[in-house]
């Protein structure tokens, strides 16, 4: 790899503006593709394959005909007076006129049709029925101008069941840049080699982008698979160019441009594609858990940083030796140098060192006991949007699990078949309502709906669920159950079990990784143990932030709310090609150290203090580009750049700069002991 690199500094050096105009061009290219011949996201629901609800789904279709079929929404009605009021029943005749004339709807019926009248007639709901299973925008479009319309002060009219577009926002992107370019003016010195990596990243995240909407014409990706992509290609864009700006400016301080720029290829440039490619072989990796939509997320997230890798590679050295710089221009340094303080921190006490930071990660990862995957409904919406409103309304009239419905599905074998389930559901603690028994057409199966007394993301509905398919009817048979609460808690169930698997694959990896770059056994067990580590307590914080709902306001958070179901899967990828990045580039420095001194100790003041800079401006850049995503409006967007937030912080700056440089110094000569027999039997990376 070196070699490649030694030959490409020297290609870029002859024709810088070569290399610039294919970096720009490709780019453009992208672009144009994407842009104008790319397809549209999509926002249908996830699914991971065969689940017990989904089984129970088919029959439901099969047997129940239209029953199953067809999407509806509710319009939920508060007033100040009671509903049943004749001036009140006006307002709802008139509500259910309008929304009779909308779009594909077959019935809509009202509160008066379903006897659905609550807190003392004061609440109430109109439930629309419509030809198609899933809602269009258009029909979205209608009932909120119909709600719109009807809303007054003495009426509250809110919508359930609409469709919800995420909307990917520039907002969080533009603040990231912001931070970012005030953290490189600070790091540099310069406004010019700060503007370098934010141009880079700039354009590396639009290509990427456009990479992604081509890719939509053939493939479902989501809104919010576009926001991950944004999220990671923008802070790796940021980061592979600072790293290279970086080293530039350490070489330029004391060699021509020709020679810094020579040597910041061939000695950062290798570190940056290993980086990258970590990244994406970790997103990648996500398709081997057997679920499309993972797969895809992940897929069309490293292809973001596959163009981001090469379009750094291509534009930010030669950009860097087209610009007019002085040579051997004067630092300026700031008085106080955070690498230097971490050096000498580490060096002086290591042991002190890596029992706390130790601690400080056990401690956050101390909520994760309480972790509870699901997927966000309208009780995960902000507090001030319309399916918000309504999700409280009925909270508060009909129980907390009024929005979280299951239907039980059991083959009709004789006249006992629906007393005994009835009897066998009503035994059920978590049981708040059952509806009336409906044998299918065909006198084959039976279904019963069932209103648990808990929200539909809470462990006590998971374990309704489960009571209910260990019902066994001797006449019947077992119990299924379905419905959407059935089909997101099978989801949660199954991204659950796939998770030591996930984590088994991509420990094993790094360490193998790792190994072969370093040629030792102890530097990737502690990168592997420090991951592990980072992992609970980016778990635990997230736990502790948005299922617990601590600190919501500050964090712009809707409330508690479970957490997403793929989530963990999510920062596992990433945030292992992550924590591989910021391993890399100052471990590799420290080696570089030793090589040349054969000190353990100085080379790790020496590696701390030349790269330990540039990964903290990296790992702060990716903070404040990840948390800014925690004030859009979207909740998985929300806990997305949080949890990556957090697992930044916890990875490069606890157990990157301060625990691996710390069990390096402790562990002396020890970390680079590699049997001699191995050595030369093992490709070498050579990324150093």
């Amino acid at each position: 790899m070196k070699k490649f690199f030694n030959w490409y500094g020297k290609k870029l050096i002859a024709k810088p503006k070569k290399f610039l105009l294919t970096g720009v061009l490709l780019a453009a290219l992208v672009m144009i593709i994407g842009f104008v011949f790319g397809g549209h996201l999509s926002n249908q629901q996830l699914t991971v394959g065969k689940t017990p609800a989904d089984q129970a789904t088919n029959v439901v279709k099969k047997h129940f005909g239209q029953a199953a079929a067809g999407a509806q929404i509710q319009i939920v009605l508060k007033s100040r007076t009671k509903l049943t009021s004749p001036t009140n029943q006006q307002k709802i005749a008139k509500l259910q006129q309008a929304a009779a004339k909308t779009s594909k709807i077959t019935s809509v019926l009202t509160p008066a049709m379903q006897q659905n009248y609550a807190e003392n007639d004061h609440v109430g709901y109109l439930t629309l029925v419509y030809k198609n299973k899933n809602l269009t925008n258009k029909q979205t479009k209608q009932i909120r101008k119909i709600a719109a319309d009807h809303r007054s002060s003495q009426l509250k009219v809110e919508l359930s069941g609409i469709t919800s577009k995420v909307v990917v926002s520039e907002v969080p992107e533009i603040v990231g840049l912001a931070i970012a370019f005030v953290i490189l003016t600070i790091a540099f010195a310069s406004f010019t080699l700060a503007g370098v990596p934010i141009i880079s990243a700039i354009i590396g995240l639009v290509t990427g982008l456009a990479a992604i909407l081509f890719t939509a014409k053939t493939w479902t990706v989501e809104s919010y698979d576009l926001a991950l992509a944004a999220m990671v290609s923008l802070a790796v864009g940021i980061d592979y160019a600072l790293f290279l700006v970086a080293r530039f400016r350490e070489e330029f301080q004391t060699k021509d441009k020709n020679q810094a720029l020579r040597n910041t290829i061939s000695s950062t440039a290798p570190s940056v594609l290993f980086a990258g490619s970590t990244i994406v072989v970790a997103l990648l990796s996500m398709s081997a858990l057997g679920i499309k939509f993972l797969g895809i997320m992940g897929g069309v997230s490293a292809l973001s940083v596959i163009l981001v890798v090469i379009l750094t590679l291509l534009i930010v050295p030669s950009v860097l030796y087209l610009l007019p710089l002085k040579a051997k221009q004067p630092t300026k340094h700031l008085h106080v140098k955070p690498a230097k303080i971490f050096a000498g921190i580490v060096n002086k006490t290591p042991f002190l060192v890596a029992i706390i930071t130790i601690a400080i990660l056990c401690l956050a990862a101390l909520p994760v006991k309480q972790l509870n995957l699901g997927l966000p409904n309208d009780g995960s919406k902000q507090l001030n949007t319309t399916e918000r409103k309504a999700f409280d309304i009925k909270q508060k009239a009909y129980g907390a699990g009024s929005d979280a419905t299951l239907v039980a599905v059991v083959k009709n074998k004789n006249a006992q078949t629906v007393p005994n389930l009835v009897q066998q559901v009503k035994k059920l603690a978590g049981v708040h309502q059952i509806g009336q028994p409906t044998i299918s057409s065909d006198q084959k199966y039976v279904m019963l709906s069932v209103v648990p007394k808990t929200e539909a993301n809470a462990k006590k509905t998971q374990k309704l669920v489960h009571q209910l398919r260990k019902i066994k009817l001797k006449e019947a048979g077992p119990v299924m159950v379905t419905g959407s609460t059935a089909m997101n808690i099978d989801i949660s169930a199954r991204l659950m079990s796939a998770l030591p698997k996930f984590l088994l694959i991509i420990v094993a990896f790094s360490f193998i990784l790792l190994m072969l770059a370093f040629r030792s056994f102890l530097i990737p067990l502690v990168a592997v143990v420090g991951f592990i580590l980072s992992l609970a307590a980016t778990m635990g914080s997230i736990v502790y932030t948005v299922q617990l709902g601590n600190f919501a306001g500050i964090l712009h958070l809707p409330g508690k709310t479970a957490i997403l179901n793929f989530l963990p899967v999510l920062d596992i990828g990433i945030l292992f090609g992550l924590a591989m990045d910021y391993e890399v580039f100052l471990v590799s420095r420290i080696h570089e150290e030793y090589l040349k001194s054969h000190d353990n100790q100085a080379a790790v003041a020496a590696g701390v203090s030349a790269s330990g800079g540039s990964v903290l401006a990296a790992a702060l850049i990716m903070i404040s580009v990840f948390a800014s995503f925690s004030f859009t409006d979207e909740i998985i967007i929300q806990m997305m750049g949080l949890s990556l937030a957090f697992g930044v912080f916890f990875d490069a700056i606890i157990v990157r700069l301060m625990l691996v440089p710390a069990a390096i110094r402790i562990f002396g000569k020890a970390n680079w002991y590699f049997p001699k027999w191995l050595d030369k039997i093992l490709p070498n990376l050579n990324i150093e």
